[in-house]
């Protein structure tokens, strides 16, 4: 506990206050006087705040007015205050942190605040684990939970709450590693970490003379598809005209002989006139679908010599000159009772 004597600040932790960011305008030395002394006087009534909070035991205001005060000028005489509240507000992790670097700045020559700030972290490590990070190679980022706690070599432990926690390390031009470890009140851990070297690009190879593209085979696969699919849709064709001519030869031998039948049964086919009877309507039926059978056929074989010879003259014209000209051979297929295109040759 502090007494009522006033803070004293060290001269140099004041010149590191007054010193201009780099790149900045300076200001005069009066205006960064007045602002020293601002500063000063401001942390100092923060502290005193403090003091009187803590006398009264209000702790939850000393560690407020504490950090408040540490915000402004980082002192280790301030460290040692608000480390001893942040244990009594129930942050022992903090307290650890704080103490510590109390005791790592604070003059030898201060023997019974020393004494105090000792018995206070005895106290706050038992409630949490200490552990001692060394990385190789040194200058490493060190996080604990994602958060940096400083770079390697680290001159305090990390100090963590029971629990798990995520420790990881990287360094520009190394792989990042992390270690998983579970913290025990009263414990303390040393953790090595070893980083290596990410793998080297390799060098570039100096290019040689560029190659002349490779002909594109798009346009061969584009005639080749039309000339396949030409062939496919007048082969369709020819084979469709086939079946109805196959059709209209059937009905037509149909009509034939229900013709037949009725020049027996009546000597004429004057009865048909009419159309009464089951055989003249039947024969009627058969010669129209034979009419529309036939027309069917012979459109479909018209259709396919168009497509044929439409694939023909493409593939005359798309020809290339260095390759064999492609032979096809279009020709009438009649017989008796089937008529269609004979299709022949080399494309």
């Amino acid at each position: 506990m502090m007494t009522k004597r006033p803070l004293l600040w060290t001269w140099s932790v004041a010149i590191a206050l007054l010193a201009p960011v780099a790149g900045a305008q300076q200001a005069s030395p009066q205006a960064a006087a007045q602002e020293s002394d601002a500063l000063t006087d401001k942390a100092r009534e923060l502290f005193e705040d403090g003091v009187k909070s803590a006398k009264a035991g209000k702790w939850s205001d000393a560690h407020a007015s504490f950090l408040a005060a540490w915000g402004i000028k980082p002192h280790y005489q301030i460290a040692s205050n608000l480390g001893v509240a942040s244990l009594k507000v129930g942050r022992p992790r903090d307290a650890a942190q704080y103490l510590s670097l109390y005791l790592r700045e604070a003059p030898a020559t201060k023997v019974q605040e020393r004494e105090r700030a000792e018995a206070s972290l005895k106290e706050a490590r038992a409630q949490v684990t200490a552990i001692t990070v060394q990385v190789t190679p040194e200058g490493a980022e060190v996080t604990v939970d994602g958060t940096t706690v400083g770079q390697a070599p680290l001159v305090d432990p990390v100090f963590l709450d029971p629990g798990k926690h995520d420790v990881g390390v990287k360094l520009e031009g190394y792989v990042p590693e992390a270690r998983v470890i579970e913290a025990t009140a009263g414990a303390t851990e040393m953790i090595r970490l070893q980083l290596k070297r990410k793998p080297a690009l390799s060098a570039a190879v100096s290019p040689g003379p560029l190659a002349p593209p490779a002909p594109s085979d798009s346009g061969s696969g584009a005639r080749t598809a039309v000339l396949v699919g030409g062939g496919v849709v007048a082969g369709a064709g020819v084979a469709a005209g086939v079946v109805l001519t196959v059709l209209a030869n059937s009905r037509a031998s149909e009509a034939e002989e229900l013709r037949k039948t009725l020049i027996n049964e009546k000597n004429s086919l004057s009865s048909c006139l009419g159309v009464f009877e089951d055989n003249c309507r039947k024969l009627k039926d058969t010669v129209n679908s034979n009419v529309d059978l036939s027309n069917a056929a012979f459109w479909s074989f018209v259709a396919a010599g168009a497509v044929g010879a439409g694939t023909l003259v493409y593939a005359l014209v798309t020809s290339k000159p260095a390759e064999p000209a492609p032979s096809i051979r279009v020709a009438p297929l009649l017989a008796p009772r089937a008529a269609g295109l004979w299709l022949s040759g080399q494309l």
